[in-house]
């Protein structure tokens, strides 16, 4: 056994001595009563019929719900669909990690949906807080701006297909204001989702035509050369990557996703009224 490992297993018998053999400040270390929990308290709503038990539940299941909100109504589901083209079509899948291409589709949609954010905070949390808009008011005002940012984004023939499923039809003249806002959530969300969809799949058909013709340039020549034992991809990647930095390829996809998304009105001043 060499000198290493002699002082690993003399530091490791230390640590155990000292946890278990009753050393005062590794006791008071391990001691749960040392332990202080930060207190936390959900008071139910009085006056109503449901019990306080199975208020904090719904509110606990609804908590739940918040990141598949997240995801299904902003600009995640394009983003993420782009990036996984991206990395599908450059055939770098030890490069282009899961958690790397999910922190940049995190950040990108932050940046995206940041004007939305700071619309609710401007129209909703600020005015509640000060204590000018009831609860109710608070809720409409709330789901308001993130509402307007998927219908910008909707097609007319996704949404038309889920209220025609669901039976719903909206008060006022088609296509104008108060028809707009008469739709329910419930036909927007499905809508908005598809239509999302339906544009990252397109954004990957674009993203896919350049490097499939490097993969069957590099795969012709290949074969004309008679060299049948190296793959394709191995031989193709480098060119991909060269093609893709020098043309700034980052630059321009995140430029053109950014501008692929409709904006409300007020978007681009989301503190005006």
């Amino acid at each position: 056994m060499d000198h290493s490992a002699k002082v690993g297993r003399v530091a490791l018998v230390l640590l155990v001595i000292l946890l278990l053999g009753g050393g005062a400040e590794a006791q008071d270390f391990l001691d749960p009563n040392q332990l202080h929990i930060p207190d936390i308290k959900i008071e139910p709503a009085k006056g109503t019929p449901v019990p306080p038990n199975l208020q904090v539940s719904f509110f606990i299941i609804s908590l739940s719900l918040i990141p598949y909100m997240v995801v299904s109504c902003t600009s995640f589901i394009r983003t993420t669909i782009m990036l996984s083209y991206l990395k599908s079509a450059l055939g770098s899948t030890q490069a282009l990690s899961n958690q790397l291409m999910m922190g940049i589709t995190l950040f990108i949609t932050f940046f995206i949906m940041w004007p939305v954010g700071e619309r609710i905070r401007v129209t909703a949390v600020v005015p509640y807080a000060a204590g000018t808009i009831s609860q109710d008011e608070f809720v409409v005002k709330l789901a308001r701006p993130v509402r307007e940012f998927m219908l910008a984004q909707v097609r007319d023939a996704d949404l038309a297909l889920f209220m025609r499923l669901g039976q719903i039809h909206p008060k006022g003249k088609m296509g104008s204001t108060s028809w707009y806002e008469d739709i329910p959530f419930r036909a927007i969300m499905p809508s908005y989702i598809m239509s999302e969809v339906k544009t990252g799949f397109f954004i990957g058909f674009l993203i896919y035509l350049p490097f499939l013709v490097v993969d069957m340039v590099v795969a012709s020549v290949l074969m004309s050369m008679g060299m049948f034992m190296i793959s394709p991809t191995t031989i193709s990647l480098p060119f991909k990557l060269m093609m893709f930095c020098s043309l700034d390829g980052w630059h321009i996809l995140i430029q053109g996703l950014v501008k692929s998304f409709n904006k409300p009105l007020w978007y681009n001043n989301p503190l005006g009224p």
